[in-house]
């Protein structure tokens, strides 16, 4: 179990919760934690050499984007499954990738242009792999998004959604100059004292404050849902976690028996998703982190008490095959297309 000191602590909670979109923001980390702004960037630089700190970036909203998102996972023979992570790993939109233990064994969040595309990446995906059967599991309804891990004893545990949230995504168009905000925005932050200057020294259409200004214009629209820091959770202590998937049933007490879920700190993403009869009836996924298997499964036994729910899956991670952030608007996902779509070959 890492140790971190308080002024470490103080830090990763602060880059993980919002980090501040403004010119010099280790400035004002360090005002909020009691120590210079050069104190700040020493220890975030610090921090991601020890691999604690993944990336500090803007989070979207694929959705916002005009992107088609959607949860797969396939059946696929145990022998074959590092092959077919690597025709999975090859898609430019799928950020993570997870053998489970599981009769659908092989877990992908996946992310096209377009419902067609969507539908056809998955598709073509599942025959590249040789699965032998797959499930399109979608968003029905987001109840909690966030990647909140409370480093230490100082956090309070405010919400974990983060600022710019929104439960309906932004529906409208983003301009040229919007989309190659985005673009920048997705990019690892330079950690250097003024580091959106540095960000926009790869545009000839932004100076660091216009970028700063559009991010947070982004922020207000539900576009990009917050920006911040990206934490390797096994090595901040967080070494046991799980994907667990709940039944409902036809219970018209559903909202109550998810508000509980709702309010464990330790479930940091939560959604509704698609039933699909006679082959999955689990429509509520819920992400569980813990520090140990006795507090993992503690939660677990407090969830299922305090909600009435009785039947779950608990699909843990056996292996992770990927985990890397969508850069939207990239070419790669027509040259994806061009290299796997049967009409291209």
């Amino acid at each position: 179990m890492p140790e971190f000191s308080s002024s470490e602590a103080k830090i990763l909670n602060l880059v993980q919760r919002d980090f501040p979109l403004t010119e010099k923001p280790f400035e004002e980390m360090g005002s909020a934690a009691g120590v210079s702004g050069g104190e700040v960037l020493r220890l975030v630089k610090d921090l991601k050499e020890r691999n604690i700190i993944r990336n500090i970036a803007g989070i979207f909203n694929g959705e916002s984007l005009g992107y088609h998102l959607s949860l797969v996972a396939l059946r696929v023979p145990k022998e074959k499954t590092d092959e077919a992570a690597s025709v999975i790993n090859s898609h430019p939109g799928v950020s993570h990738n997870y053998l489970r233990d599981n009769d659908f064994n092989l877990w992908f969040t996946l992310a096209e242009e377009d419902e067609d595309s969507l539908r056809e990446s998955a598709g073509t995906i599942a025959k590249k792999c040789g699965a032998e059967d797959f499930l399109m599991l979608r968003n029905e309804k987001l109840f909690k998004i966030g990647f909140m891990l409370a480093i230490g004893e100082d956090d309070t545990g405010s919400e974990q959604t983060g600022s710019g949230v929104r439960t309906e995504p932004f529906r409208g168009t983003l301009s040229r100059e919007d989309r190659e905000a985005v673009y920048l925005l997705q990019s690892d932050l330079p950690l250097v004292d003024r580091p959106f200057d540095a960000l926009a020294e790869k545009s000839d259409r932004f100076s660091g404050s216009s970028l700063i200004e559009t991010g947070r214009r982004l922020l207000e629209m539900g576009v990009m849902r917050r920006y911040a820091a990206v934490l390797r959770h096994k090595k901040a202590g967080f070494t046991h976690n799980a994907m667990t998937a709940w039944k409902l049933g036809n219970d018209v007490n559903a909202d109550e028996r998810i508000r509980p879920f709702m309010e464990e700190r330790s479930v940091t993403h939560l959604y509704l998703r698609t039933v699909v009869p006679g082959r999955w009836e689990f429509p509520l996924f819920a992400m569980v982190h813990a520090k140990s298997s006795e507090e993992l499964e503690s939660v677990l036994e407090k969830l299922a008490g305090d909600s009435g729910l009785t039947e779950r899956l608990v699909l843990r991670s056996v292996h992770e095959y990927k985990k890397k952030k969508v850069i939207y608007f990239s070419p790669e996902f027509q040259e994806w297309k061009r290299l796997y779509y049967d009409r291209y070959r």
